[in-house]
C-alpha cells in the first residue's frame, strides 16, 4: 500500500531551531545522522530558506517493519511519528505543525527475471503522454510518466536496490514496484478544491490507494493479460462477437501490435480506440501484444495490475 510521505512543519524561529540543537545534543546540520541513528526509518534535514523548516521523510516499511502495510497500521505509524517529533521539539503541539507535502503509494509484485524483462520492454510501447504526465524511458529497468502533480513509476525493485547501494533486502529480491507519487501540488489542490487536509490520516486508506493505482495505471499500461498474437487470435474467435466485429478487433489489435498505441489513437477515432479497447477487456486481453519473435520471453504473461482487484 503505502511506500514514503514526506513532511515539512510551518515555518520556525531561530530560538525553536536553537532548542531542536540542544533537545539532541547536535547542530542543525547533523540532525539527519542524529535521526537516522535513533529512528528507523526517518530521515530529516532543516532547511533555511525564507525561514527555517523542518522537513523528514517516512519510509514506512522500515518503520513499522512490515511490507504488506495497510489501514490498520494508521494508528502505530502515527505514534512512531509523534516519537519522532517529541524527541525534537519536546512539545506535543508541533504535531498540529507538520503538513503532508508528498505520499507514495506502491504495489509490490514479485516476478521472475524474464517476467521483468518481458513487461518493461511492453511497457515502453505503451502510450507517450496521458493527462498532463509525459513517459520516459531511457533507463533499462524503469519507465515512469511525469507531471508537476502526479507521478507514475514502473521499476525492478532489485536492480534498483543493487544499484543504489549494491544489495537487497529479502522483501526486494524479485520485486516490480508499481508507485503513484501525489506530489505537494497535487495535495493542495485536493485541499482547497476538495476539502482533503494535507495529513497522513487523510491518504492512510485502503481504498484510496487502490482508486489511484487503478485510475492511473490501468489508463496507461491497460487491463487485460498479455498474449502472443496467434493465442489473442483464438481467443477473440471464439467470443461471442460477431465475425466482422472480430475481424475488425483482430485488425486493431494488429496495427497496435506493429505500429504501437500512439500511432493507433491517430488512426482511430476515440470512440471505435475505447470500443476496442473495452472488447479487449471483456475478453481479458492487453491490446499491448508479446512479440512473436522473442523467444527469450514467455509466450503469456498474466497483467500485474490484477493483483489490484484480489
Amino acid at each position: 500500500m503505502l511506500h514514503t510521505a514526506k513532511f515539512c512543519t510551518d515555518i520556525l524561529t531561530s530560538d525553536e531551531v536553537l532548542l531542536i540543537e540542544k533537545h539532541i545534543g547536535v547542530n542543525s546540520k547533523q540532525i539527519q545522522q542524529r535521526v537516522e541513528r535513533k529512528f528507523n526509518g526517518i530521515t530529516s534535514w532543516i532547511v533555511n530558506q525564507y525561514g527555517f523548516r523542518l522537513f523528514f521523510v517516512v519510509d514506512f516499511v522500515k518503520l513499522l517493519g512490515k511490507t504488506e502495510i495497510t489501514e490498520q497500521d494508521y494508528v502505530e505509524a502515527e505514534e512512531e511519528i509523534e516519537k519522532f517529533l517529541w524527541y525534537l521539539f519536546r512539545d506535543e503541539a508541533f504535531i498540529d505543525r507538520i503538513s503532508l507535502i508528498r505520499i507514495d503509494f506502491r504495489l509490490d509484485i514479485r516476478l521472475q527475471e524474464d517476467e521483468r524483462k518481458l513487461l518493461f520492454f511492453l511497457y515502453r510501447k505503451t502510450t507517450s503522454k496521458y493527462r498532463h504526465q509525459q513517459k520516459y524511458d531511457q533507463y533499462k529497468t524503469t519507465v515512469y510518466f511525469n507531471s508537476k502533480s502526479v507521478q507514475c513509476c514502473c521499476y525492478d525493485k532489485e536492480e534498483e536496490a543493487k544499484d543504489k547501494r549494491g544489495f537487497i533486502e529479502s522483501y526486494e529480491a524479485g520485486i516490480l514496484r508499481l508507485e503513484v507519487r501525489l506530489m505537494n501540488q497535487h495535495l493542495k489542490y485536493k485541499k482547497y478544491r476538495k476539502g482533503k487536509e494535507k495529513c497522513l490520516k487523510e491518504y492512510f486508506k485502503d481504498n484510496l490507494f487502490k482508486q489511484y493505482m487503478t485510475e492511473y495505471f490501468e489508463a496507461i499500461l491497460y487491463k487485460g493479460d498479455y498474449y502472443k498474437i496467434t493465442k489473442a487470435k483464438s481467443i477473440i474467435n471464439g467470443s461471442c462477437l460477431k465475425t466482422t466485429e472480430k475481424e475488425k478487433l483482430i485488425k486493431f489489435l494488429s496495427y497496435v501490435s506493429t505500429y504501437g498505441i500512439d500511432s493507433a489513437k491517430e488512426k482511430y477515432t476515440k470512440y471505435y480506440f475505447k470500443k476496442f479497447r473495452n472488447q479487449l477487456e471483456t475478453l481479458q486481453i492487453n491490446p499491448i501484444l508479446i512479440p512473436k519473435n522473442k523467444k527469450e520471453f514467455p509466450p503469456f504473461m498474466k497483467n500485474p495490475l490484477s493483483n489490484l482487484h484480489k
